[in-house]
């Protein structure tokens, strides 16, 4: 399996989202760091507890085949911070040398704000994580080292219906036990356009300098949608096909979205409170386009 920045069946190592849903208003509750690989800088809601989890089935090269299930478990903290456990879930991979299942790694890393616009929202974020080795290195899943990663992410609206959202990430990835960790590099941009409806398209494209010690880059392009059900429920959907040797052919996922509670009671209602009265003042009042 990949031991990567950005590998479709590791929730969130350093990347999964392009499209911010603008079907909704910036004071919804819902903007998911899924489907793709580029994240958006939207952090949840204070106290919210947002669940994203979905599949994603791979065809790679040599007869490689292999499904995850990865799922992220995201909270805000307070206006600038947010906290994420993730897991690439149950894996299944089939390869020329046999067939091998179990559950993958556990990711635990924090999205923070460092700089927002005067309606609140962010413009710059940064994702630091750390991917911790649990998975069963003797069955090909994992490599048996923990990673060390660092994404920075940024955003704009572009035009009047459409915005980019473009990461750059730098980690740390182990390459097996006894053996030394290698850099690797990620740069990633995701584009989507308001339609009307309740379903927003994305395209995106990612560069992954090296998922093994010498391996070669990673380039690859992927599209799908997000269709938002309401505030707090999404459905998405999408292709990813590869560029170069490096990457898998062809990769299909999909996923569900949803918002399920608040975990810090009083004090995240009053802080969301104080958050989106903020975002109305500085908009002067009136609703984002």
């Amino acid at each position: 399996m990949c031991a990567a920045i950005a590998c479709r069946d590791t929730v969130a190592v350093i990347a999964q989202t392009a499209t911010r849903p603008e079907a909704t208003s910036r004071d919804d509750n819902l903007e998911p760091d899924r489907p793709d690989v580029t994240n958006g800088t939207h952090i949840v809601d204070v106290g919210l507890l947002q669940l994203e989890f979905g599949s994603i089935w791979t065809r790679a090269r040599s007869a490689i085949h292999a499904l995850g299930t990865p799922l992220t478990a995201r909270v805000g903290l307070t206006d600038w911070i947010e906290v994420r456990l993730s897991g690439d879930g149950f894996l299944d991979v089939t390869d020329p040398t046999g067939h091998q299942d179990g559950f993958g790694n556990i990711q635990l890393g924090a999205k923070l704000r460092l700089w927002a616009d005067p309606g609140g929202v962010p413009v710059l974020s940064i994702l630091p994580v750390v991917n911790l080795p649990v998975a069963s290195e003797s069955k090909g899943l994992g490599s048996g080292q923990s990673d060390f990663t660092i994404a920075v992410l940024t955003g704009a609206d572009v035009l009047a219906h459409a915005h980019v959202d473009v990461n750059y990430g730098i980690g740390r990835i182990g390459a097996g036990t006894g053996l030394p960790r290698f850099t690797q590099h990620l740069v990633s941009a995701s584009g989507s356009a308001e339609v009307p409806g309740p379903v927003t398209p994305y395209v995106e494209g990612f560069w992954v300098s090296r998922q093994e010690p010498n391996g070669r880059p990673v380039v690859a392009i992927d599209g799908g949608a997000i269709y938002v059900i309401s505030p707090r429920l999404a459905l998405d959907g999408g292709v990813q096909v590869g560029l170069t040797e490096a990457a898998p052919p062809l990769a299909a996922f999909g996923g569900l979205s949803i918002v399920i509670g608040d975990v810090l009671g009083d004090h995240g209602v009053h802080a969301r409170q104080r958050e989106i009265a903020r975002r109305r003042a500085a908009r002067g009042g009136k609703s984002r386009p």
